[in-house]
């Protein structure tokens, strides 16, 4: 019985443990309590673009065997099924749910929507197309963090291609070209973006092959992951690399209100995350050896689940006043981990598998994709 490539891959527990907290920068920007330091920051912006990155990150760790030598139909079938069977399930379950929270709590842009609107929106969001409709109130109508799950989408299709294209041209390249071909796919849309121009958040924050840069990054750096074994960097000082790494997320973070508002949404954060990320898989140093502790590993393996339930325990909970706001903040948070531990079990952890065996072909065993990878918005 043949086994796929990404089945083989054994996890890489601290990046699964890094996702809960990425998607705790986005809670955070969120939360009533707390959205104004968060939104001066850029907190949520920080958030999705890690998970951006990490995305293709994970999936060229997983299948970059399968799609080096070549893109055969069978095997981006394969991969579109593990892709579906992961994130739609759950994804469609908070869209249903989303509908009777805003009926009963509304929010901005359910608010400023007419019903038309609002079938629209939904229609859109079941079928993960509402990141590429510039009307705020269709691509954040509904279960408004979920259209980073539509740009996901897009890079699903693209992936199997993508993939075979840099791997043919940095498959068997040197470190320091893998490194100069990554910030080359970061520098040059960089660039141009702040290049003095009206920003509009649609096309440089949402819009799928805008955002292809932080993929394509992630894809890069798990090629240079895979040319430069643990072996041949066992004598690096990993930890220094990771406290400098956490340094420039922090710093960056620090300085993002004097940034341009079009590198805020999206690009000043690439470097100092992929060094996170590459850092981390190496798991060398004693940050990642601390994210890997079981505790960190099962939050980030419900960080999807978290992600998606968020928004509508929130809008629940607009609509609570008197408490203090460190217990009105816990609270939240506490029902929303509540929530997305449910989500998890109930519905995206045994559908996942029944999914996957429904839509794959019978050569290929119906298992979870590195277990435990969970998502970086819906990855591994």
């Amino acid at each position: 019985m043949q086994v796929t490539e990404g089945e083989e891959r054994s996890e890489l527990r601290p990046l699964t443990a890094l996702r809960f907290f990425a998607a705790a920068l986005v809670f955070v920007y969120h939360c009533p309590a707390t959205s104004d330091f968060a939104g001066r920051y850029g907190l949520g912006q920080a958030g999705v673009g890690f998970f951006f990155i990490l995305s293709g990150f994970i999936l060229m760790y997983a299948y970059r065997n399968i799609f080096q030598t070549d893109v055969a139909w069978a095997q981006v079938r394969d991969f579109y099924a593990a892709r579906i069977a992961r994130v739609y399930p759950a994804y469609v379950l908070a869209s249903v749910i989303a509908v009777p929270v805003l009926i009963a709590f509304g929010d901005p842009q359910w608010n400023a929507s007419t019903p038309l609107m609002r079938g629209l929106a939904f229609v859109a969001q079941i079928l993960v197309v509402q990141a590429w409709i510039p009307i705020g109130t269709i691509c954040l109508g509904i279960n408004s963090p979920a259209w980073s799950i539509s740009t996901e989408a897009f890079f699903y299709v693209v992936f199997p291609f993508l993939a075979h294209s840099l791997l043919r041209t940095f498959g068997r390249a040197s470190g320091w070209k893998i490194i100069a071909g990554t910030g080359l796919v970061w520098g040059v849309p960089t660039a141009i973006f702040l290049v003095p121009h009206a920003v509009s958040m649609w096309v440089s924050y949402i819009f799928p092959p805008v955002r292809l840069v932080d993929f394509a990054v992630g894809m890069l750096c798990a090629i240079f992951f895979h040319t430069q074994p643990r072996t041949g960097v066992r004598r690096i000082p990993w930890t220094g690399i990771e406290g400098a790494a956490v340094a420039g997320v922090v710093a960056s973070i620090a300085l993002s209100p004097g940034l341009p508002a079009v590198a805020l949404y999206a690009l000043y954060l690439v470097p100092a995350w992929s060094v996170l990320i590459v850092s981390a898989a190496y798991a060398g140093g004693l940050l990642s050896r601390f994210l890997a502790r079981p505790l960190f590993v099962q939050l980030g393996r419900v960080s999807f689940a978290f992600y998606l339930v968020h928004w509508l325990v929130l809008a629940g909970f607009r609509h609570v006043h008197g408490l203090p706001a460190p217990l009105f903040f816990a609270a939240m948070f506490s029902a929303t981990l509540a929530a997305s531990f449910a989500m998890y079990h109930l519905v995206e952890r045994p559908l996942r598998i029944r999914v996957r065996r429904l839509l794959s072909t019978p050569h290929v065993t119906p298992t979870v994709v590195a277990a435990g990878f969970g998502s970086a918005l819906g990855t591994g």
